[in-house]
């Protein structure tokens, strides 16, 4: 079908994981990803995260970039020290191609910002 998003089965067991500190933004994005049948662990702050972390797969990390405790980009950088094969996108609350720049040059793979086209989103979860 034409458009249809399709879901890889071989990562039903891994998780998303959304770092925001924004719960209204938390809630939104698991809902979405709820609606595509992706499980989903959602965390306020980078270190509630980084603490988190253990031996369970891993789908992607969506981060927001200004979190309450630590930057997104040094939730990033802690993270692919633990996991460097894991995918991670940064969410930016507004358009600031200085941070967008940054973020390529560290690694990140993937940059959204606010609000969120549902469609992309999907297809950076999805993606093998």
């Amino acid at each position: 079908m034409e458009g249809a998003i399709v879901i890889r089965t071989q990562f039903d067991h891994a998780a998303v994981c959304i770092v925001d500190g924004d719960p209204a933004v938390r809630d939104s994005l698991a809902t979405v990803l709820d609606l595509c049948g992706v499980p989903v662990r959602l965390f306020a702050t980078g270190r509630e995260f980084l603490e988190a972390l253990g031996g369970e797969p891993i789908r992607c990390v969506i981060c927001e970039a200004e979190l309450p405790d630590l930057s997104g980009l040094q939730v990033y950088q802690l993270f692919k020290q633990r996991h460097p094969q894991t995918r991670f996108a940064l969410l930016l609350s507004r358009t600031d191609p200085a941070a967008t720049a940054v973020a390529q040059r560290l690694g990140i793979e993937t940059v959204f910002h606010k609000p969120l086209v549902h469609q992309r989103l999907t297809r950076f979860v999805t993606a093998d």
